[in-house]
């Protein structure tokens, strides 16, 4: 498994965690998955194949789609910094030291950053 495809598992296991139906505050009728389907733009067909790990390589919507989701999830605060604590509680494979270590993610592209803390 690439580093990609450990992210995108990851991602759908926290969605799995919250039963697939933690949402933003204001709508507790969506999915995190739907939610961030709708902000980014990015295609249902594109997310099934990052869930089925069938996608080649990761381009900017599947990095946005990420980041929505890490940002509902509340692994990243509104400066952008990653809550290593919250990340290693959903995530415990995370490297911490690693973690520790990544810079701010304020662009879509910048959760790349995490997949090198996969232990």
């Amino acid at each position: 498994m690439n580093q990609n495809q450990f992210l995108i598992a990851l991602v759908v296991l926290a969605c799995f965690i919250f039963g697939g139906n933690c949402a933003p505050p204001d709508n507790a009728n969506v999915t995190v998955k739907d939610y961030c389907i709708k902000e980014t733009g990015v295609s249902g067909e594109k997310v099934k194949k990052m869930e089925d790990e069938s996608l080649e390589e990761l381009d900017e919507d599947c990095y946005c789609y990420l980041h929505c989701i890490f940002i509902t999830l509340k692994l990243i605060d509104d400066k952008g910094n990653l809550d290593v604590t919250k990340t290693l509680k959903e995530f415990p494979d995370f490297d911490e030291e690693c973690l520790k270590k990544v810079p701010k993610i304020m662009e879509c592209t910048d959760i790349a950053a995490v997949d090198d803390c996969e232990s």
